[in-house]
């Protein structure tokens, strides 16, 4: 058999010792379940397998608004060419939403356009409400400036997000309440150019779930009093935010209930249309490492994951390669292996819209494989199944 050949020859390497299931049985079932450890690592790493993703996105009759899936997008049917704000003035922008989770990372708005231009997201990181402001150049998720409030959201509860800009200063209100006051950062009117996408980012798979139920944008910025009489005519009868005196610039009250267009019944601003299939403008192909750090936990917990999901495969292909090659080489052929299957899934991932490709998760995945190694090949473990009379040393 070629396995036992395999096995001869590595025992003809002086000092080379294999570490042999103790039994044919054994041995049998070690192929096997290295395969199927490689069959689901590919399989977790690539799903969905499509290209063509459909667009999660529906109307909710109950709750009158919105509802983003997993996979949901909705995007500009034309594009914004910014609000003509006069000096001083400021802008103003209101997002009434519903979140899916607690706790989850997804872009609630973002506009993007071609080229180097700056630009700027409302995200949820986590528990907490972010607006982010990127600088102009590459996209670099490590040189966005992000200002955050804590625990702005919970599971199925409504929130009026209100956002006013001024004179370098960025206020940041939920519920008619003033969360935030930060300097040196803020939106301006021709931040809102190129196309509107809602629910997630044109960079990379970062989808927000959950429901929309309004949004809209001025080209002022709106006193506490209004945010707080906005805040309540929301609430209560939302088609009245478009005969106020506060006349939005661009408006969008999510009460279609029907068809795949979201009307603007502001002063100016294109309608907003629902893909058929969800995309990324920008999907990235091996997005180097540094430029895909975020300094929060969810990046941690994204390390932590791609770590460990790749232990398994380490953990039984050190086996095969210690019974097979050697208990030297083993460690380096998992390795090579480890970076070998992490490339396949990432450069495959930049043509599947749902996932991302990016070097980080290369470095991680590469980790958990040569720790699933050592877990296997250390001293301690081998002891363990020799009592257990599962290995023999040749």
């Amino acid at each position: 058999m070629l396995i036992e050949a395999s096995r001869r020859d590595a025992n003809r390497h002086e000092g080379m010792s294999i570490i042999e299931p103790k039994t044919n049985t054994l041995e049998v079932l070690l192929v096997v379940v290295c395969v199927l450890v490689l069959a689901i690592t590919l399989s977790a790493g690539l799903w969905p397998f499509s290209i063509h993703v459909a667009n999660q996105v529906s109307w909710r009759l109950k709750e009158k608004g919105l509802h983003f899936g997993e996979y949901g997008m909705v995007i500009s049917g034309g594009k914004f060419n910014g609000m003509p704000t006069e000096n001083g003035n400021g802008c103003s922008i209101e997002i009434w939403i519903a979140p899916g989770l607690t706790r989850d990372s997804g872009t609630i708005l973002a506009f993007y356009q071609t080229g180097n231009s700056e630009w700027i997201q409302v995200r949820q990181s986590g528990g907490d409400l972010a607006f982010s402001r990127s600088p102009a150049g590459n996209f670099d998720e490590a040189k966005q400036r992000n200002v955050y409030v804590d625990h702005a959201f919970r599971k199925d509860t409504q929130v009026l997000i209100t956002m006013t800009s001024a004179e370098g200063r960025l206020n940041i209100y939920l519920n008619g309440i003033l969360k935030k006051s930060a300097k040196n950062i803020a939106f301006l009117g021709s931040d809102f150019s190129g196309t509107l996408i809602l629910g997630d980012s044109p960079y990379g798979h970062a989808t927000f779930t959950g429901i929309y139920r309004g949004m809209a944008f001025y080209d002022r910025t709106l006193s506490p009093e209004e945010i707080r009489q906005n805040y309540t005519t929301w609430k209560r009868i939302r088609e009245q935010i478009a005969t106020t005196a506060n006349h939005p610039f661009s408006l969008y009250l999510f009460n279609e209930q029907k068809g795949g267009i979201l009307y603007n019944i502001g002063k100016a601003g294109p309608d907003m249309v629902i893909p058929k299939h969800y995309f990324v403008f920008e999907p990235g192909f091996l997005v180097p490492f540094w430029k895909e750090f975020r300094p929060n936990w969810e990046y941690v917990n994204d390390l932590v994951i791609n770590i460990l999901g790749l232990v398994p495969l380490g953990t039984c292909f050190a086996a095969l390669f210690a019974w097979l090659v050697s208990r030297k080489w083993a460690l380096s052929y998992v390795v090579i292996l480890g970076v070998c299957v992490s490339l396949t899934i990432e450069v495959l991932q930049a043509f599947l819209p749902a996932r991302s490709s990016g070097t980080t998760d290369l470095i991680t995945n590469t980790t958990g494989s040569a720790l699933g190694a050592w877990l296997y090949l250390n001293a301690a473990t081998q002891s363990l199944l020799s009592r257990w009379g599962m290995v023999h040393v040749n």
